[in-house]
């Protein structure tokens, strides 16, 4: 029996390729990692301290004005697992984005602040949160108008105070008469209007007691009483401006050291203020977060915004698609005159040629001329 020699090789299975591995891993947004979408809840943190610190706040939306451009492009560039670049895709993201993270957040913050207001009716005085900052507020720019006279005592001071907040109150009414729809819902939710909308009493009784304080803060710090009540800031503006005064000046000018001082203890009040509305507005936004993210990409982009920017595409298709079909027809018709005008003047030209007068006198060819047989 013959013995069959040839080498027999077993059949291998050649590994799949490094390529055909990488198709097949499923696609991972660089942009969706943890540490890198945390930067968008930056623009949400500066919109509930925007209360105490407003620069903080500027700086705090960087971060998340930065994180919003380089989704939005890398969601231009890219679908999923494959480089397809569209404009459409990228402004469905950038009003998704827009919504999420800026506007519905901020708005959120703001409603909470606003119904932080409220509480400071359970406190001393029984006005909000708001009307109380409106009155240190215009307090503030009252001392800064108030003169010597107006300083030389507590009666004075208060009734200068009282009478500077009612113009300024018969203002507010004046103003919101004149404003428009959206001048006044805005102004309603920051509290602009909330000295009107206070028992006017209230108001005043309030505003008297603040004068009172700052009165006897100006006492205390010009005659070097001490007082664990008054706030280290405003001994040291007060020490800091008279020095300053007093070398340039030789004294204390216009009082500018002791109004300083006063418009600091203020600025110490509202910063209290400020710091109340901000927990009701961290508070809000928490307490919204996960709603927000569910109305906006459950309900708001694919009912309302998707099938509306699908609408608008159309559109535009179709607007392209008719001006380039217009372009057609009125090249294809300027083709057909340009042809038509050339035809038309060579025809002109053979019929003037044969109708010249000169053509009648012209020989007959010779070769053509019919001969008589000799």
């Amino acid at each position: 029996m013959p013995v069959n020699l040839t080498p027999v090789f077993a059949e291998r299975k050649t590994p799949p390729d490094k390529k055909h591995k990488a198709e097949e891993k499923k696609y991972k947004d660089p942009l969706n990692s943890w540490a890198i979408s945390a930067l968008t809840y930056s623009s949400e943190i500066g919109a509930t301290v925007n209360e105490i610190a407003p620069k903080l706040t500027f700086a705090l939306w960087v971060p998340s004005f930065m994180y919003l451009g380089a989704d939005i492009y890398d969601k231009y560039k890219n679908d999923k697992d494959e480089y397809s670049p569209s404009s459409k895709r990228a402004v469905k993201e950038s009003i998704r984005q827009a919504l999420t993270f800026f506007i519905l957040p901020s708005a959120a913050t703001i409603i909470g602040q606003k119904m932080t207001s409220p509480i400071g009716k359970l406190i001393s005085g029984k006005i909000s949160i708001n009307a109380r900052d409106s009155i240190y507020r215009h307090t503030n720019e009252a001392i800064e108008q108030a003169s010597d006279e107006d300083l030389l005592n507590k009666e004075n001071f208060t009734k200068f105070l009282d009478s500077s907040l009612e113009n300024h109150i018969k203002e507010l009414e004046n103003t919101r008469k004149t404003n428009n729809i959206f001048k006044k819902a805005y102004r309603y939710l920051t509290g602009y209007f909330s000295l009107t909308d206070t028992d006017n009493a209230k108001i005043h009784a309030f505003a008297t007691k603040n004068a009172e304080r700052i009165f006897d803060i100006k006492e205390k710090l010009e005659s070097g009483t001490p007082d664990k009540n008054i706030p280290k800031s405003v001994i040291k503006k007060y020490k800091t401006t008279l020095e300053n005064a007093q070398k340039l000046y030789g004294q204390d000018k216009n009082g500018k050291a002791i109004k300083s001082a006063l418009q600091n203890y203020q600025n110490h009040l509202i910063v209290k203020n400020k710091i109340a509305k901000t927990i009701g507005g961290v508070a809000s936004c928490l307490m919204f977060t996960e709603p927000i993210g569910y109305l906006v990409n459950k309900i708001l982009m694919p009912q309302y915004i998707t099938p509306g920017l699908n609408i608008i595409n159309d559109r535009l298709k179709d607007s392209n698609l008719l001006k380039i079909h217009v372009k057609k027809v009125a090249d294809e018709e300027a083709r057909k005159s340009i042809f038509s005008t050339s035809n038309g003047k060579s025809l002109k030209s053979l019929t003037r040629l044969q109708h010249h007068p000169q053509a009648e006198k012209l020989p007959e060819d010779p070769e053509h001329t019919l001969r008589q047989d000799t």
